[in-house]
């Protein structure tokens, strides 16, 4: 099962990592079949600003919360998940770049 919140008001971890805890927005959370439970989230590793997506299972040492969402989990995609955007129209006549 996976859990997303909406983007303004998602939860938060804090990682360690290079010696630092750092901030760590979560994207989901995936409950598993055999009772595991792991954070997918956005984390700075290094500290250069340079974001990463890294799945992490819980509860580990090395992650702590950093702060909770006030909205309740969904399990609805919102009709974004998986999804590509659609590509832009074109008229007859009109270059495509």
């Amino acid at each position: 099962m996976v859990w997303t919140w909406p983007p303004g008001d998602r939860p938060a971890l804090k990682v360690f990592s290079s010696g630092r805890w750092r901030y760590a927005p979560v994207m989901a959370r995936q409950d598993w079949a055999d009772g595991t439970v792991r954070y997918q989230v956005e984390v700075d590793l290094r500290g250069d600003t340079r974001m990463s997506a890294r799945t992490y299972h819980w509860p580990q040492p090395g992650l702590r919360v950093a702060h909770r969402s006030g909205s309740k989990p969904s399990k609805d995609a919102g009709g974004q998940g998986g999804e590509f955007p659609r590509p832009p129209r074109y008229r007859a006549g009109t270059a495509r770049d």
